[in-house]
């Protein structure tokens, strides 16, 4: 039988994409951590990571491993949670609107796991772009991407992306590269976004920055879609560095005015002041900002 702690210190180096931060997140030494690993490998007869001096990426194998300590950690964190619930138990129905542009299978993944660990929580998801009315509405929690409008609704930042502009090599060989912004108004852009979203980008930070128009080429409020047609070489798009990390590595896609580093997307859950911070929103913010990070850190580690 493997090893549960090497199983649980193997998924805790997935999440932290790295032996480094992850002995910082557990207080544990490096070496000890990569001794265990290394012991579970062994162990299995497999390997579930893939070394070198800089990179550090997940085997097949090692990838659908990690979604069975995922689920283990579930259960364990189920059973802590019935027993620490005895007396507290999280329950009620929780409604929540999110972004269209969040991946909805990732979503579906998160919500499956968050309801084997609360099963008295009856969760309601809808996925809208509209602004909904919290209290008016039902809603709980919605999800919103940042800077948010003041008002009596309470924010708590959920995690922090970086958006980058990309294009296909293709594109740029019958195209041409920019190498300003002002270049940019001559170039087909993709644009991420709601009916509401002009096809325009901002670029730079602080002093620096500047708001740049594009042709647009099509407005879709699907993230997936968008990096699509980017790769089919329809033009430049902005896209979060965590969406398209995968084909920046193998050159699929190049990265565009780096020397404009844009400000980056922040997420947030927001619920009404009225409600403060009931137990069932504040699971459900705890377990989405702790569980999104490690999903996409699997994503992003798998070969």
């Amino acid at each position: 039988m493997p090893d549960l702690n090497g199983m649980m210190l193997f998924a805790a180096v997935v999440r932290a994409k790295g032996f480094s931060q992850a002995a910082r997140e557990i207080g544990m030494p490096k070496s000890t951590i990569s001794r265990k690993v290394a012991q579970l490998e062994e162990q299995l007869g497999v390997r579930l990571l893939q070394r070198d001096t800089r990179n550090l990426s997940l085997t097949q194998v090692g990838a659908l491993f990690f979604q069975h300590c995922t689920s283990i950690s579930d259960e364990i964190e189920a059973a802590k949670a019935t027993i620490e619930n005895t007396h507290n138990d999280v329950s009620g129905s929780l409604r929540v609107a999110i972004p269209v542009s969040f991946s909805q299978e990732l979503i579906a993944n998160l919500c499956s796991s968050f309801m084997r660990l609360y099963p008295n929580i009856e969760l309601d998801v809808q996925f809208t772009d509209r602004e909904v009315g919290l209290v008016g509405e039902g809603y709980d929690i919605a999800i919103k991407y940042g800077p948010l409008q003041s008002s009596d609704l309470v924010a708590r930042l959920l995690l922090e992306r970086q958006p980058i502009l990309v294009a296909s090599p293709g594109y740029l060989k019958a195209n041409g590269t920019p190498a300003t912004p002002q270049e940019l108004m001559e170039h087909s852009g993709i644009l991420l976004g709601t009916s509401r979203s002009a096809p325009i980008w901002p670029l730079g930070k602080g002093a620096r920055k500047t708001m740049v128009s594009f042709k647009r080429k099509v407005r879709v409020n699907s993230a997936v879609m968008v990096k699509q047609l980017v790769l089919d070489d329809f033009g430049i798009a902005m896209l979060s560095n965590s969406v398209c990390k995968n084909e920046l590595a193998s050159g699929s896609l190049v990265p565009l005015l780096q020397e404009w580093p844009i400000e980056p997307i922040k997420v947030y859950g927001v619920y009404s002041s009225r409600r403060q911070l009931a137990a069932n929103i504040s699971v459900f913010l705890d377990f989405f900002t702790k569980r999104f990070n490690s999903h996409e850190s699997l994503q992003s580690l798998m070969m």
